[in-house]
């Protein structure tokens, strides 16, 4: 499990997850109003890839500014509420900033998350491709394509919403709903940072009339969108074993609530089957997500840590199914049970099992301790604690499906998953009608870019695209869903990714 702690311009720093982290590329809930928002990463950094609406709407009349109060106020586009659910608030400097002053403070985001400073801006769109030298330009003539990339389907998931601004002087003016009279509209972002003119502050304009990201300064008076980055952070990890991708997931549910998240991913709780494949998951779960063994507690599972499986016999006490998907269906695999309980247990038609005693030869599990334990999962260690009486880490226990505990979700169609690692690729724009552009940000070797058909059919393959920036014609093609597909060293797959051809 990779923890990022952010602090100014320092690096990155790795330690035990507490509650204050965010789950990057899922959705959070402001505990505030309620309200949830997705989150992308770019780069090192966990955004909001959502405009921040928190407060309550005041009329902007012409000359009504936000106050110091206690309350949280906003602007919505033309006085209308609506314009807010869409488009997030606009905020005044002072009002973003909670009346406090500082780099990259927590101002009005919400717990766990920050304000964004200039630098953290800049280190957005070094990223995505842009100089440093560029980067600490002011003004629109600023990179190549970052502020497309940006802007939703841009490929980077940060999705710039178009809220427009509040303008002194002149009103409300050019967002998506009422845009330019030339067709365009505008999104505005503050930072924290103070600019070189007095009360005048440094943020960030993202438009479709140019494909740059404009930075320049305004009047604390002005109302902006607001974005916000994570504190601390952890992401999923993705892995591939044997052609299947898997994704173990780092937000702790109840089994059926693991279940139901994975099927609305499009996959199913892990379903283990063979040596090969519960050791390529176990070796994923501590070296590459890097789950501490004690990050939370199973009392009715020998007091150690699990991560859930797709194993149940919630719907025939005994009768164990590889139900992942909990349709109360699937493959069954073992019945009864180990020593620890009845001893009756045994083995479905050579199926493969790892239940705890495997290791010595005599099988402790599952016992159905005090008779509510229905779903299964991989131990972290020994149990109980402290102890390999029962089985060792790695083997498989059950407990209560009540538990909330990490899950790993198992993919059948490779197209299913998008993956989070490596961020450092970008294919762009997505959807396309004919020039699709391929971008990296390290030395990392690619060896073969492909294009494959939804039946799977691959009807283009480059090799030895040793590049930092290139793009493909794909002009030709016809209109429809296609994966891309780039490797690395050894065959490895490096990113895949579904795009729409127009």
């Amino acid at each position: 499990m990779k923890k990022h702690i952010l602090t100014f311009i320092l690096p990155i720093l790795f330690s035990q997850v507490n509650a204050q982290s965010i789950l990057c590329g899922e959705t959070f809930t402001d505990e505030r109003d309620g309200q949830e928002y997705a989150t992308v990463l770019v780069g090192e950094q966990c955004w909001m890839a959502e405009n921040l609406n928190i407060g309550a709407m005041i009329n902007q009349n012409g000359n009504n500014d936000q106050v110091d109060n206690s309350v949280i106020e906003k602007y919505c586009y033309n006085n209308d509420e609506n314009e807010c659910n869409g488009y997030g608030g606009l905020y005044q400097w002072n009002e973003m900033m909670a009346y406090q002053t500082g780099e990259s403070i927590q101002g009005i985001c919400p717990e766990g998350l920050h304000l964004p400073s200039d630098v953290e801006w800049m280190q957005m769109e070094m990223f995505l491709g842009m100089s440093e030298e560029d980067a600490n330009q002011t003004g629109f003539e600023r990179g190549t394509d970052e502020g497309f990339q940006l802007q939703v389907d841009g490929g980077t998931g940060f999705d710039a919403l178009f809220g427009g601004i509040w303008y002194p002087d002149y009103g409300f003016v050019y967002n998506e709903d009422y845009p330019s009279p030339n067709g365009y509209y505008y999104a505005y972002f503050w930072s924290t940072t103070h600019g070189t003119y007095n009360n005048h502050y440094m943020y960030r304009n993202v438009n479709t009339q140019f494909e740059t990201v404009t930075r320049w300064q305004a009047e604390w008076n002005f109302g902006y969108s607001v974005r916000c980055i994570a504190d601390e952070y952890v992401t999923n990890y993705n892995f591939e074993f044997n052609g299947t991708n898997y994704e173990i997931v780092l937000d702790m549910k109840t089994w059926e609530d693991a279940a139901a998240d994975a099927v609305e991913k499009g996959g199913n709780l892990v379903e283990i089957n063979s040596l090969e494949e519960q050791e390529a998951i176990y070796d994923a779960i501590v070296n590459g997500a890097g789950i501490p063994e004690d990050y939370t507690i199973v009392n009715d599972g020998g007091g150690i840590a699990y991560v859930w499986i797709g194993a149940t016999d919630k719907a025939i006490e005994g009768t164990w199914l590889w139900d992942g998907n909990n349709d109360n269906g699937g493959i069954n695999y073992w019945t009864g049970q180990g020593a620890n309980g009845s001893g009756n247990g045994q083995v479905i038609g050579g199926a493969y099992n790892n239940w705890g005693g495997t290791n010595t030869g005599t099988v402790n599990e599952p016992d159905d301790f005090m008779s509510n334990q229905d779903a299964g999962a991989i131990a972290l260690s020994g149990w109980p604690s402290g102890t390999t009486l029962l089985g060792i880490e790695g083997e498989w226990n059950d407990i209560n499906l009540t538990n909330q505990l990490y899950y790993i979700i198992e993919y059948s169609n490779s197209t299913d998953i998008k993956l989070k690692k490596p961020q450092n690729i970008s294919i762009y724009p997505n959807p396309v009608q004919d020039i699709i552009c391929f971008s990296k940000k390290d030395n990392q070797e690619i060896t073969s870019v492909e294009l494959i058909d939804i039946s799977g059919k691959k009807i283009y393959q480059e090799g030895n695209k040793n590049f930092t920036r290139f793009s493909l014609d794909i002009g030709m093609v016809p209109k429809g869903i296609y994966i891309i597909k780039i490797y690395g060293e050894d065959n490895k797959l490096l990113k895949s990714e579904k795009i729409i051809k127009q």
